[in-house]
């Protein structure tokens, strides 16, 4: 497992410097899978006491490699049926522009993710809505009046075929 032998990890809010074990990754792998598991289950499953396992994980959560704990969603059954790709461009590449258009995309509900990339757009966005008037909606009245924005070009998707937010450790 190449992740086991690396130099120290730095998370990035604490600054804490945190050296991976197996016990580590291996509770690290069934929090990504199963984040409401029991301590005691755990335990039982590293070969630990719950006492350990559960100083184990406070670390891991203090050095922040374990950002939190959510419930992932069925989107289509909550209403959201239309998944778009919006790869958006900026008229200026300047810093002003990149930050104006970073917080007020960071207010749209309906955009799950923004990442900032290379290439022949300067962001894209994932964006999930009931329908198709409500992402013209979207476009119209939030993406397309964020000043600064010079183009946006949409992917519908069709199917998702691989989601997951698990990392390979």
């Amino acid at each position: 497992m190449a992740l086991l032998n690396r130099e120290p990890m730095k998370a990035p809010e604490s600054r804490v410097r945190f050296r991976l074990d197996e016990v580590d990754a291996q509770l690290l792998r069934l929090l990504q899978n199963d984040g409401r598991i029991t301590n005691a289950e755990l335990a039982r499953r590293v070969g630990l006491s719950p006492p350990s396992v559960l100083q184990r994980v406070r670390k891991l959560e203090e050095s922040g490699l374990i950002k939190g704990y959510v419930a992932i969603l069925d989107q289509e059954k909550i209403g959201f049926k239309l998944q778009v790709m919006a790869m958006v461009s900026l008229a200026l590449h300047q810093e002003q522009p990149i930050e104006r258009f970073r917080q007020e995309v960071g207010e749209i509900q309906e955009v799950l993710e923004c990442l900032h990339v290379s290439g022949d757009f300067d962001f894209l966005l994932k964006v999930v809505v009931p329908d198709m008037a409500s992402y013209e909606k979207l476009v119209r009245e939030k993406l397309s009046s964020i000043n600064g924005v010079g183009k946006i070009h949409s992917c519908f998707v069709l199917a998702v075929n691989k989601q997951t937010s698990s990392l390979p450790i």
